[in-house]
């Protein structure tokens, strides 16, 4: 049975997909504020921030096994290998899909604006006036933007979607950064026991680099989202300590049990 075409404004709406979303995806209409650096600084944080607890947490729970200094670094190196590529992978993964996708999408309302000029020039008319312009304001803005194809797309992108040309993100880029984020937190809980230190002593280095590493990256978080600094470093820095001390209980008991 064929489809038949919309007749109103709601049925045309329909048509759009719902975004797929990432782990890494920031909220609907919070990419307008970006600029290309910024569109990747998420990706550096929770990539690093990914890489540090979870390394550090396996280094405290095979610590606390019984383990011995050269077997805690292998585990940590293959931990921190398998989990930038599991990452980085997955990253590309999910913003190569919302690239295609928000494509997709400007596509299709190009090809509605060209098949439906009238229902799309009602629907700006409604969004400009649930922002509350003046009426008088309201026809004029709406003939400025519906006059153009390119700008009318970018105007509709924006508006139902939250995103514009400058919110575009490289999947290569997105998957590199994280990658090498992760790296670079895994370090951190490892670097005494690449260099002999292990055991207890080893452990209480790795919590103090690991712990201070996290407050620093949930420190930039905060700022990078407009909140307090010192409150997000903080509790990055407790959720860190708190999967640290879970995995150790567990490696107390393996190591018990076996």
């Amino acid at each position: 049975m064929a489809r038949r075409d919309p007749e109103t404004l709601r049925e045309l709406q329909a048509e759009h997909r719902p975004a797929p979303r990432g782990r890494l995806t920031p909220p609907r209409g919070e990419t307008e504020e970006h600029n290309a650096v910024r569109n990747y600084v998420r990706d550096l944080i929770l990539g690093f921030n990914d890489g540090l607890v979870s390394v550090y947490a396996i280094v405290a729970g095979v610590v606390a096994a019984g383990l011995a200094t050269r077997e805690v670094a292998i585990a940590g190196i293959a931990a921190t290998v398998a989990g930038a590529f599991s990452m980085g992978l997955g990253e590309y993964l999910s913003t190569k899909s919302q690239t295609e996708y928000y494509a997709a999408e400007a596509q299709r309302e190009r090809e509605h604006i060209r098949k439906y000029p009238q229902l799309e020039r009602e629907e700006v008319h409604e969004m400009l006036e649930a922002k509350s312009y003046p009426p008088e304001l309201v026809d004029r803005i709406t003939e400025h933007i519906v006059s153009d194809e390119d700008r009318f797309v970018d105007f509709m992108m924006r508006e139902e979607f939250g995103v514009g040309q400058e919110s575009e993100r490289s999947p290569f880029i997105a998957m590199g950064l994280v990658m090498v984020a992760f790296f670079v937190g895994a370090a951190a809980p490892l670097v005494p026991f690449l260099f002999g230190v292990g055991g207890t002593t080893g452990l209480a280095v790795a919590s103090v680099l690991s712990l201070g590493g996290l407050f620093a990256a949930g420190a930039g978080r905060g700022k990078t989202s407009g909140l307090n600094a010192w409150k997000s470093g903080a509790e990055m820095a407790a959720l860190g300590a708190l999967a640290a001390l879970v995995t150790y209980g567990v490696g107390t008991l393996v190591g018990v049990a076996v």
